[in-house]
């Protein structure tokens, strides 16, 4: 499969680049913009191996070739390479939390668990539950063949903007069931707005706090995961040792964050929130170096295409600068 996914990448990098090529001089989508925007401040002051647009490119090729991937469900069906397996047999026998973040081939997390769930790893009479927001619920539910898979794999959708979702969960655990959650998405938990801070690459973000105290209470593993690419193109999902999470919700935070952190450091195009970061970060890098403003300081780069009632935005590449252009 992922000899397919290598052409099929490439195939689509060619695209980017020649699409961005030509809306260079007009203006790009405003998504893209935010994308290019956002790996540019948390990236640059990090001095990457690679430019940050030269991500921002294979992050859109990317998110191209998993959208195909998405039309045809049947065409990926098994992992390349599959780590940690005792990890999440082990969380799923006890009752626990699978948590993972929308970063790599994440439409198929259920192939591995479904395996384990299929195999008995679990309270039987209990569900699997895929706790999503309730657009995305909505959305899934619409795809035939990738509700079937889900069905196929003993996993019920859940709606995470239900008011009752922190007891649901927390009774679900109790009682040893297991569910998967995305970290990342900043949607649910009912009312509490008791944001939690947290160092990211180089900026650092607010994120909801209702997971991380629903866990703590429960006492119950917690396995963080993450699907991902090798470099030469095999598609790779690495399940982590389980732990417990303290009553301390900021350590409890940063303790599911760090491999995360690691991860997007090593691989940074296979995020696909690039392009809606900005919403959660409160503090960037960059904000603590004093501008210089040198010949080319004004040099605009990337401009956003123009929205009524909204203007244009450029971005200097280099300095991370976002200018309104009105």
């Amino acid at each position: 499969m992922m000899k397919d996914f290598r052409s099929l990448y490439t195939f689509h990098r060619e695209l980017v680049q020649d699409q961005l090529s030509k809306e260079r001089t007009a203006g790009i989508q405003l998504g893209y913009f935010y994308a290019l925007m956002n790996i540019v401040k948390e990236l640059a002051p990090l001095q990457p191996a690679m430019s940050p647009e030269s991500i921002w490119m294979d992050y859109l090729a990317f998110l191209r070739t998993i959208d195909e991937h998405k039309k045809s469900p049947f065409s990926f069906m098994e992992w390349d390479e599959v780590e940690g397996r005792e990890h999440l047999r082990a969380t799923l026998k006890e009752g626990g939390a699978l948590l993972t973040w929308h970063y790599g081939f994440v439409r198929h997390n259920m192939i591995t668990i479904g395996q384990e769930i299929r195999a008995g790893h679990v309270n039987a009479k209990l569900p699997f539950y895929l706790v999503a927001e309730q657009g995305t619920v909505k959305q899934e539910q619409k795809l035939e063949a990738w509700n079937s898979i889900r069905q196929y794999a003993g996993a019920e959708l859940l709606n995470a903007e239900d008011e009752m979702i922190g007891i649901r969960l927390y009774s679900h655990l109790r009682k040893g069931g297991s569910f998967n959650l995305f970290v990342d998405g900043q949607t649910g938990f009912n009312t509490d707005n008791r944001a939690v801070e947290l160092p990211f690459l180089s900026s650092r973000i607010r994120t909801r706090s209702g997971i991380f105290r629903i866990l703590a209470r429960a006492r119950k593993p917690v396995c963080p995961y993450f699907m991902t690419l090798t470099e030469d193109f095999r598609s790779k999902i690495v399940f982590l040792p389980p732990f417990t999470l303290e009553e301390d919700i900021q350590v409890s935070a940063e303790r599911v964050y760090e491999p995360f952190r690691a991860q997007l450091w090593r691989q940074p195009a296979l995020w696909r929130f690039w392009d809606r970061h900005h919403q959660q970060v409160i503090h960037w890098k960059e904000d603590e170096i004093p501008i210089r403003l040198d010949e080319g300081e004004n040099r605009l780069d990337w401009f956003s295409r123009p929205l009524d009632g909204f203007g244009q935005l450029g971005l200097n590449t280099e300095s991370g600068m976002i200018y309104n252009l009105g």
